[in-house]
């Protein structure tokens, strides 16, 4: 696509290079965000001063982040620092950039407004938040900033008219109307159908936007079902900034997408969903997993508890697959989530599946979801989990899973007073919005209990779901970091996306009740581990991702050839 080219500016620069590997503990963990950007640009350009390569990174991986994250604060600033390490844009470019660089660095938010902000995003009332918005953004001081502040919140509320109206609010000048036309491109992007928003990111300057225009065009290619275009696009993307994690993975999967299972290979799966007073959400999760191809698979539901129609909802299902395709358990009281799980898992025909897939009563469900994850794991028998991409139900389709890993650091000591904070796992995408940087396929340490498929074997040498964290919260990374230590991992298939309707229970907590509950459960998941054995899990995780890495880079390197 000749429309999404762009000008090469960046010095040339290996993928993969040892100070990565000695220097960066975490380097494969996921560059998808830009917090993880300045984290490692700090590094980068420290060790620049002696090694020619991380100079040549950090160029590149700060103009990429400047380009793909323009209002976050970081990222100016380490764009500005690139030209004395040899960046060539254009005056234009370098305007904008040093411009962005005061505007976000040197302004201080008001404390009580900031709360206020937080508030309103969080309500349906668009009178109000417009109102808000006329007043903060149209600030000729601090109006940039406040766009910065509250950008990510507008685009998740799921009003294409309120993000675009707020562009409008600003007071640009000459030098930053550049941003309002690249702002306005990402709104396009999250907001509108791909075939109408890639035009809009075309439009897009090239000589300020290059790869980002680049990266997001090919996104929607995709989206578009031209996967050979797309490709082509990252490809030469690729080549300009191979060291970027996330690009690799995504642009190898392309040359290797998941291959869908068939009937066969569905005949040891058991389909796994419990629920408490959820009916109308249950209903809706049965009637997608009902349309959805799940070949020879057996459903065994749980009622748990509930007070509502739940048991209707279930009866029904029950007469729409077969009463010998779907099985329902039915418990007087709720006994949590753990409990829940342990019952289905305990079940004869469960017990004699190979796998079982657990599912959340608030998902929707793709028509080969089940065929994808049994693909995924495919010829892999010492896999212990397999999971995929978790985002919102509703458009724009915000994330709020994909893999978990381990920080590879040794458990801290608490501070006196303070709670322990041993178990760190790097999250790498909750909360942020969908720009396809996760549809990957790798190993990790765990995947989102919202739809996951166990490995029966695992439960044989790990064990269930530990009661200790009833009624839920944490339950599943515990049984996950239990199947790694046993010798079986996790699988994460990003290709593969599921909308879930409501957010986690972590994230939903909010009384003191709520909070102290997954307080609790933390402090038991912190103390449950030794230090040698989570020093274990987070290097052995550490091996796996550069060694899928490194394969994927070689392969990339072979295939397309490499300018470094």
């Amino acid at each position: 696509m000749n429309e999404l080219n762009f000008t090469q500016v960046l010095p040339a620069c290996a993928g993969i290079q040892p100070e990565f590997k000695n220097r960066f503990s975490g380097w494969p963990l996921g560059m998808g965000q830009p917090d993880n950007l300045a984290a490692m640009l700090k590094g980068l350009n420290l060790l620049g001063k002696e090694h020619p390569g991380c100079r040549a990174a950090a160029v590149g991986m700060s103009l990429w982040g400047f380009q793909s994250h323009p209002l976050n604060p970081n990222m100016p600033h380490w764009a500005a620092n690139s030209y004395g390490n040899g960046l060539t844009t254009s005056p234009k470019l370098k305007a904008l950039i040093l411009r962005l660089t005061a505007a976000l660095a040197t302004v201080e938010l008001d404390p009580e407004h900031m709360d206020t902000w937080y508030a309103l995003a969080r309500q349906d009332d668009r009178s109000l938040i417009l109102r808000f918005l006329t007043v903060m953004l149209s600030q000729p001081t601090n109006g940039i900033a406040w766009l910065a502040h509250c950008w990510q919140d507008l685009i998740h509320l799921g009003k294409p008219e309120i993000p675009k109206a707020a562009l409008d609010m600003v007071s640009w000048d000459e030098t930053t109307l550049e941003i309002k036309e690249r702002m306005h491109a990402e709104w396009a992007f999250h907001c509108l159908p791909a075939e109408e928003a890639l035009p809009v990111v075309q439009s897009l300057n090239e000589e300020c936007w290059g790869l980002w225009r680049a990266y997001a065009g090919a996104e929607l290619l995709q989206r578009m079902g031209k996967k050979g275009a797309a490709k082509g696009v990252l490809a030469t993307l690729w080549k300009a900034i191979p060291w970027h994690i996330n690009l690799t993975l995504k642009l190898y999967d392309l040359f290797h997408p998941v291959q869908l299972a068939d009937d066969t290979d569905t005949q040891g799966v058991a389909i796994l969903a419990y629920s408490w007073n959820k009916a109308d959400l249950l209903a809706d999760t049965l009637a997608s997993l009902a349309d959805s191809d799940i070949g020879n698979a057996k459903v065994f539901t749980l009622n748990n508890g509930s007070t509502d129609h739940t048991a209707d909802v279930l009866r029904a299902a029950q007469d729409r697959f077969g009463a010998d395709r779907f099985h329902i358990e039915t418990l007087p009281i709720n006994v949590g989530a753990p409990a829940a799980r342990n019952w289905l898992l305990a079940l004869p025909e469960v017990r004699a599946s190979r796998w079982a897939a657990f599912l959340d009563d608030d998902i929707v469900l793709p028509p080969h979801w089940l065929k994808h994850l049994l693909g995924a794991a495919k010829g892999q028998e010492n896999l212990g989990v397999v999971g995929c991409r978790i985002t919102a139900a509703t458009s724009p389709f915000g994330l709020q899973s994909a893999d978990y890993n381990l920080f590879p650091a040794p458990p801290a000591q608490p501070e006196p007073g303070k709670l322990p904070n041993r178990v760190l796992v790097f999250d790498n995408c909750a909360g942020s919005t969908d720009t396809g940087l996760f549809t990957y396929t790798r190993p990790c340490l765990s995947v989102s209990g919202c739809c996951h498929m166990i490995n029966m074997q695992a439960v044989e040498k790990a064990g269930v779901f530990d009661l200790r964290y009833t009624p839920s919260q944490f339950d599943d990374l515990d049984r996950d970091l239990r199947s790694a230590l046993a010798g079986m991992p996790a699988l994460y298939t990003g290709s593969l996306a599921i909308r879930h309707v409501q957010h986690s229970s972590l994230a939903k907590s909010q009384t003191s009740k709520q909070i102290g509950h997954v307080m609790g459960n933390k402090f038991k998941l912190d103390t449950k581990y030794t230090d040698d054995e989570l020093a274990t899990l987070a290097s052995s995780t550490i091996v796996r991702l550069w060694a899928d890495f490194q394969m994927k880079h070689d392969f990339l390197v072979d295939h397309l050839g490499h300018r470094a």
